[in-house]
């Protein structure tokens, strides 16, 4: 059972959140909380008492109205959501998104937070706004920055995850998160292990499925050595936990800069999620991510679900 977070507002950036959660199952009897933050409004100072009175009142009625919104709007949500054997509470709080983001993970002790993104610049690639850049990096949990998929040709069709496995705890926990959610049929399965290769080092990727994976082991081994077994190792030890008659999966092993080959099969598998272990060390304070989930939280064209263990 899982406690999932889904963290929303009234515009296009929570749909790739709301869309991908439809597309997903999850564990049956899990807890999903529906969170609508409304801002609070500020202070009116330097008026007349009669003046910020009527204010004040005019501003209580446009409250008590967003309230009644927010919730109507969770009731879409869960609507949209209907699908899912899951306990749903919903939840309108006033405050600051993140700061009420984070408070309710704390509370509620959440697993998973699901939230938008703030949109594409050409320029700079996929941005992440200040209140999923805050949640990212400040969540004891696991988080999933989601994106609006692409527009389906068909009415309904399977996902395309890539799934990064480094063999550390927090990419097990990648392995076991994908596990047990419950896929659309026909979905596709991209697992990829980057051997990290020096400066003087010459990039390359070896594909192989469940059909060819002595020989996609040896040739591993032939090619990368010692640090190509091992990889080959992590890829079989992650599809043999994935295994199900209904998933096409794919083993991945590149040689290269585990950030760059990340995007580049981001991009090349055309994924709609990809999955990965946060590699974080928490300190005293704070939880602080990896510089390649980092780097892939705020790159990837897709929604990027950041796991820790």
């Amino acid at each position: 059972m899982m406690k999932v977070l889904l963290a929303v507002e009234q515009t296009r950036i929570s749909e790739g959140a709301i869309q991908i959660l439809s597309k997903l199952t999850l564990p049956s009897g899990s807890d999903l909380f529906l969170l609508h933050v409304n801002p609070i409004p500020q202070k009116i100072t330097g008026l007349a008492k009669e003046r910020i009175l009527k204010i004040s009142q005019q501003v209580q009625e446009v409250q008590k109205q967003a309230l009644e919104q927010a919730r109507q709007f969770l009731g879409k949500v869960e609507k949209r959501l209907s699908h899912q054997n899951v306990h749903v509470f919903p939840l309108v709080k006033k405050g600051f998104p993140g700061e009420e983001i984070l408070k309710t993970i704390h509370t509620k002790s959440v697993n998973l937070v699901v939230l938008g993104s703030r949109g594409y610049s050409k320029a700079a690639g996929f941005l992440l706004g200040s209140v999923s850049q805050w949640v990212l990096q400040e969540a004891p949990c696991s988080v999933l920055i989601a994106r609006p998929m692409a527009r389906e040709k068909k009415a309904v069709r399977g996902m395309k995850i890539l799934l990064a496995t480094d063999g550390s705890a927090d990419s097990r926990a990648a392995v076991d998160f994908v596990e047990t959610l419950a896929l659309p049929p026909s979905s596709q399965i991209t697992l990829l292990h980057v051997v990290k290769k020096h400066v003087f080092e010459t990039e390359q990727t070896l594909i192989a499925d469940s059909k060819h994976e002595d020989e996609f082991a040896k040739l591993a081994e032939e090619l990368l050595a010692i640090r190509g077994r091992e990889g080959a190792k992590l890829l079989d030890q992650a599809r043999k936990a994935l295994s199900a008659d209904d998933l096409h999966i794919q083993e991945r092993l590149v040689f290269g800069n585990p950030g760059e080959e990340i995007l580049k099969a981001v991009r090349y598998v055309r994924a709609d999620l990809v999955v990965m272990g946060s590699r974080g060390s928490t300190g005293v304070k704070r939880v602080f991510l990896g510089s390649v989930s980092n780097k892939v939280a705020h790159s990837a064209g897709c929604s990027v679900a950041v796991i820790r263990h």
